[in-house]
């Protein structure tokens, strides 16, 4: 018989595993963060698509209608200023979803089969328990940037450390709102603020004095009302937090508080938040608001130091939350006459 010698295989000691083990987790550890921030500009990216194709829909909404969208299809007073569907159901049609729009335009709530678009809807169709109303618990992709953290529905009154059920329990929500701008001269309204006229204060020239603003009654916007240039006219913008149930943000409109739809470019982009996206918002987040108050009118996005806006011309920008307080009034008002340069 042939003589074998005897192989002893050589397996790690406990130390150099251990050593490897570190070695593994210290790579990880610098991986993670470039993992993380790759990630994330995919989600801007993403994000950044979705309101260029919103901004684009609404000029189609335009040539094909004459004029853009109402904010908020609302009564001019009454119980039912503030409910009403939303400029985001008129553009449905532009964003590949006809079908959807069919379904909203042949709905069953009792009076407004033939018009969705009447003040009321939405108490209408919780009292007749048809709510959501037709179509509007769909999750429509471009209405929501993949780097927000909120239900993909308006909860209930769980969310809110409390029970039952809203009018607007259910509905899909949107991360993206309409520009009221400052001083309701922006390119969105509901009915009874664009029917309204009076006078706001802001240092517009730049001068250091405070100016007046007069703000009159309008019917419909159009890019003749748009003087300023509508490349530096921001039409919709991130928006996507919430202050309370009435102002969860969805795409079909607003049951109770325009906020759901609109936002106003007269406070700071990300309302003094910073980095805080924990959202309902606690005491000392409400705190942090402009002049302390439960706002829920400020631009907001989810990407670090600014959020995203479509303008007019369908030009989308990334604007940073240190911005010019200012130019961004000036961004939001339509007709305010003044020049602006780079949207720093």
């Amino acid at each position: 018989m042939p003589y074998r010698r005897n192989r002893h295989t050589r397996g790690f000691t406990l130390v150099e595993l251990l050593v490897v083990i570190a070695i593994i987790g210290i790579l990880v550890a610098l991986l993670l963060p470039a993992v993380q921030s790759a990630r994330e500009a995919a989600r801007r990216i993403s994000c950044s698509n979705n309101v260029k194709q919103i901004s684009l829909s609404l000029l189609n909404f335009h040539d094909a209608v004459g004029e853009f969208p109402r904010g908020a299809y609302t009564a001019m007073s009454g119980p039912h200023k503030e409910d009403g569907l939303g400029w985001a159901t008129k553009i449905l049609p532009y964003i590949e979803e006809q079908a959807l729009f069919d379904r909203l335009s042949t709905n069953v709530i009792p009076g407004y089969e033939k018009d969705p678009w009447q003040p009321g809807i939405f108490k209408v169709a919780h009292f007749n328990k048809l709510n959501p109303i037709p179509g509007g618990e769909s999750e429509i992709a471009v209405f929501r940037c993949p780097s927000v953290d909120l239900p993909s529905r308006v909860p209930g009154g769980e969310f809110f450390g409390a029970t039952g059920t809203f009018a607007n329990t259910g509905y899909g929500v949107s991360h993206y709102k309409a520009s009221r701008g400052y001083c309701d001269r922006g390119m969105f309204f509901r009915t009874a603020e664009g029917a309204k006229s009076g006078s706001c204060y802001g240092d517009i020239d730049g001068d250091g004095t405070l100016d007046t603003i007069i703000k009159e009654p309008i019917s419909r916007v159009r890019i003749t009302d748009v003087p300023d240039g509508t490349s530096k006219t921001i039409a919709v913008g991130e928006a996507a937090y919430v202050v309370s149930v009435a102002d969860f943000p969805m795409w079909m409109g607003s049951y109770k508080e325009d906020g759901s739809v609109l936002f106003k470019t007269q406070d700071t982009i990300n309302c003094n938040l910073g980095g805080v996206r924990s959202f309902p918002l606690n005491q000392d987040q409400l705190n942090r608001l402009p002049g302390g108050s439960a706002t829920d009118d400020c631009a907001l996005g989810w990407h670090t130091g600014g959020a995203m806006f479509g303008f007019v011309d369908g030009s989308v920008h990334f604007l940073s939350e240190n911005i010019n307080l200012r130019t961004f009034w000036l961004l939001g008002d339509r007709e305010d006459g003044e020049v602006i340069g780079d949207l720093k």
